[in-house]
């Protein structure tokens, strides 16, 4: 029975301000969560790092949503809960921007070729490429002479110190004396400086010194520690010293230039994945926390819709939002990637050009924050939100058939999050700009509205468990046409069957008679399985299909999920033909169900005749 309402209701506004919060929320969400693997990739996070990533966010998600709604009601505080998600949202993703800085990856923006319009500096593990090993910096005589840069010239020796020109061209005029006293004092001071004591280098005659690095020359490990405490001003001293007490310093240079080469390469590969793993973390607690707390949104804003258009009796119009959210994504996701493809720098800023997608987020984001103000939360009794998933959860887990349902829907939201996160990755790897990306939103958008017409006829015909199989045996012809994908645009093709493997998937399995009982005990298990398929699915398959891509490719990635595809789908078909209830000594109790929906006093008397007369 509908809640009566004592206050005046203005319908139309009502739906405008729900559709219209809905089309700017999906908007925001549009402009950048589609793309935000292809931001880790440019931060230059490796496929294992970002699918534990997304797994995590999803997980995170999935813990969360449900809670802070809970609490939002048992403290009757809806409206400002969904306020603080939003804003949360913004705070949570806005910050990514900064982590730029952060990335060994990343070149600057200023430079001739930017990141957007070279691929390969967008691969996942891209190769360090040094070109200045064995060229040591330029300085002017007169000016102060630069520190050695310890990490890019690690084993450098002091006999690598070639004699290329004269000496007066190569040492500054007021380092080197002419005079053998003051050279001797300058070196002295060198060896104080390493850690010698005063009083023992101080006694020490020229003859000394050489013969001490002649000792030390035999060691590689002391050497290698000598060099790297001293400056550049300091190897030209002693090199000076060393050849004027006739001590050769000119060695085997190509086997100084390799051990200098392997050794940088070494170092700077142990510098650059230090960094990645510092990012990784970074990015791996901001999404957690922030998903914590801005997960709810969606959650609230479709519960209080529901229970508004519940009050005044009116479901008919539930569910229609949605199809302004389609529209959202329809619509900008095609205009930023055109942007972000004609930039060079962002508004000759020096941004980089994805940011845009960010910026785009941020601003839809904050209409939505301002139309939620107005955003209908009704208001009721917390005696009225009792809880429906016991019921649900009996439904759904206690049946075979319903088990059956939510092991497909852990297996497709599986196979669903590896082209979700890593298919904008091959179409960068075939050299694929943004709005190829953009145009695939599109056309899945597109064709999950055209589906929707058809689906009740399809479902008559096929039925529900031969939709689900035909979905399966899609899916698979889907993932297989990815994994021999030879120019980005031909991906379009495929895009078209997201209506068959997502949208028709899921208007089969909400249709189906076990799951249909009564709008609330409909709600929540239509939570149930939404938590197998967005939930524990997707979130598994993020982490095990990022691994995958690591170590086998995607193109076996994409091979190996079709053959588990092809392989449930004639699993799936037989198990739900023998799962399916005996009608003939079935009495539909959707009645005696619906009672938990209400208090005793609001059924009708006759519930039993009725629900023995649905029979």
């Amino acid at each position: 029975m509908p809640v009566e309402i004592t206050e005046p209701v203005n319908l139309t506004r009502s739906i405008f301000i729900c559709n219209l919060f809905s089309f700017f929320f999906a908007a925001s969400k549009s402009c950048l969560l589609p793309f935000l693997t292809i931001y880790l990739r440019f931060l230059g996070l490796t496929a294992t790092q970002t699918g534990i990533i997304i797994g995590a966010k999803t997980f995170s998600t999935f813990i969360f949503a449900p809670l802070w709604s809970k609490c939002a009601i048992q403290c009757r505080k809806r409206k400002l809960v969904l306020m603080i998600a939003l804003f949360m949202m913004a705070v949570t993703y806005l910050p990514l921007t900064l982590l730029t800085g952060l990335s060994p990856s990343v070149e600057s923006c200023d430079s001739h070729v930017t990141q957007q319009n070279s691929p390969p500096l967008l691969t996942t593990q891209a190769p360090v490429s040094v070109n200045r090993t064995h060229h040591l910096p330029d300085f002017s005589p007169t000016s102060q002479p630069p520190k050695l840069n310890v990490s890019a010239f690690p084993t450098t020796t002091l006999a690598s110190v070639s004699h290329g020109g004269s000496q007066s061209s190569t040492v500054p005029t007021k380092v080197i004396k002419n005079d053998d006293g003051d050279l001797l004092k300058a070196v002295k001071e060198i060896l104080m400086k390493v850690g010698l004591p005063k009083e023992k280098v101080q006694p020490l005659l020229a003859e000394d010194i050489v013969q001490k690095y002649k000792l030390i020359s035999e060691d590689e490990s002391l050497m290698s520690t000598l060099n790297s405490m001293l400056t550049k001003t300091d190897k030209i001293i002693l090199k000076d010293f060393l050849t004027r007490n006739g001590v050769s310093v000119r060695r085997k240079r190509d086997l100084s230039l390799k051990d200098m080469k392997e050794t940088f390469l070494l170092k700077l590969h142990e510098k650059v994945e230090q960094a990645k793993q510092n990012l990784f973390t970074v990015v791996l607690v901001i999404l957690i926390v922030g998903e914590a707390l801005c997960s709810p949104v969606e959650k609230i804003a479709d519960d209080s819709w529901f229970e508004f258009l519940e009050q005044i009796d009116d479901m008919e119009k539930y569910g229609k939002h949605r199809i302004w959210s389609s529209l959202a994504y329809i619509v900008f996701p095609v205009i930023v990637t055109l942007v972000v493809d004609n930039t060079t720098c962002l508004f000759d800023l020096k941004v980089y050009p994805f940011m845009f997608h960010f910026y785009a987020f941020g601003f839809l984001l904050g209409i939505t924050f301002l139309i939620g103000f107005f955003y209908p939360v009704p208001s009721a009794p917390k005696s009225k939100y009792k809880s429906k998933l016991g019921a649900a959860t009996v439904r759904v887990c206690c049946t075979c058939g319903g088990l059956l349902y939510v092991l497909t829907l852990v297996i497709m939201g599986f196979i669903f999050s590896s082209y979700s996160n890593f298919l904008f990755w091959l179409i960068q790897d075939l050299n694929g700009k943004e709005i190829t990306m953009g145009v695939c939103i599109l056309v899945a958008s597109l064709s999950e509205l055209v589906v929707l017409v058809f689906s009740s006829r399809l479902v008559k015909v096929f039925g529900n468990g031969g939709m689900i199989s035909v979905s399966l045996l899609c899916l698979a012809g889907r993932l297989l046409y990815y994994s021999y994908l030879w120019t980005p645009w031909a991906v379009l093709p495929a895009e078209v069957f997201h209506a068959v493997t997502h949208t028709m998937m899921w208007f089969v399995v909400l249709s189906n008679k076990a799951f249909r009982v009564s709008p609330t005990i409909d709600r929540a298990i239509r939570s149930l399985l939404s938590s197998a398929y967005f939930g524990v699915g997707f979130g598994v398959g993020s982490i095990i299909s990022g691994i995958m891509y690591d170590q086998y490719g995607l193109s076996i990635l994409f091979r190996g999920l079709s053959i588990l595809s092809i392989g449930w789908c004639p699993v799936f078909f037989l198990l739900q033909r023998c799962c399916q209830p005996r009608e003939d000594n079935e009495i539909k109790y959707s009645r005696l169900l619906q009672s938990d929906d209400h208090s005793d006093d609001d059924m009708e008397d006759d519930w039993l005749e009725h629900a023995l007369k649905d029979k």
